[in-house]
């Protein structure tokens, strides 16, 4: 596909991902929301995907499907509908996931499956189902945390750490995979961001000894991602790909 006008090689337009067609898994709410607001302003033609009925309601528009990355027979589902309506995709973020916090011996089994299944296996559903049908030049963008550099320190549990460290090996094996198809594979490990799951699942200490490490003095916000997302999926980054961009406001370097 084209990209939108630039005013010099590798320097985005306002457009810069223009006729793309992106899906963003986890998208009715909180960072998945944003990612896709932000593929779409970039030019992108949007497919929505949430396991939420609320993603019905977010876009009236029948690219936006009700999913759970954990069911492959309803992704394969989607797929179908993409390729019937758009002949196939150019950007993958696979941003669906979820969080348990707590002591590593007070997390019940059933919860630690929850974070497997949904973190690591739903991603790859995911991409056996939806990278076959993305074409050169396109991307993958998988969302992780800088839990998996600290080991679920940042957020208190390291059962969501490790199932991040899982994505960050995924990003680096899948660049391998699928560079030669002219596919580019990144991640993105954000630090605790401003949102309502994390209000959710962290107590205000926690989020007070985050903000108290931040060299920048805040929390990450849901843009913050979004805008990173529409870089590595852009011309001005046609030569990053196996990368994990820490965005977290120099958390790790405290």
């Amino acid at each position: 596909m084209n990209e939108g006008q630039s005013k010099a090689p590798g320097v985005p337009g306002p457009t810069p991902l223009a006729g793309r067609i992106a899906l963003v898994t986890g998208a009715a709410r909180g960072i998945g929301c944003v990612i896709a607001s932000a593929l779409e302003a970039a030019g992108c033609t949007l497919w929505r995907l949430d396991k939420s009925t609320a993603i019905a309601g977010a876009a009236a528009d029948e690219r936006a499907v009700v999913a759970d990355v954990r069911d492959r027979a309803a992704l394969q589902a989607v797929a179908t509908r993409i390729v019937e309506r758009d002949g196939g995709l150019d950007i993958l973020v696979n941003n669906a996931g979820t969080m348990t916090t707590g002591a590593f011996d007070r997390t019940a089994v059933h919860d630690f499956q929850e974070l497997v299944d949904t973190n690591l296996v739903g991603i790859f559903h995911c991409v056996q189902v939806f990278a076959p049908h993305l074409r050169r030049g396109g991307s993958i963008v998988n969302i992780a945390s800088v839990s998996a550099q600290r080991g679920g320190g940042a957020v208190g549990d390291v059962w969501y750490g490790a199932t991040k460290v899982g994505v960050v090996a995924l990003t680096s094996g899948l660049a391998c995979e699928l560079g030669p198809r002219g596919v580019r594979v990144h991640a993105i490990s954000p630090a605790v961001i401003d949102t309502a799951m994390t209000h959710h699942a962290h107590t205000p200490e926690v989020v007070a000894r985050t903000l108290a490490r931040s060299p920048l003095g805040r929390l990450a916000e849901a843009a913050d991602i979004a805008d990173a997302t529409v870089f590595l999926c852009s011309e001005a980054a046609r030569f990053v790909t196996g990368a994990t961009l820490t965005v977290d406001g120099g958390f790790l370097t405290t």
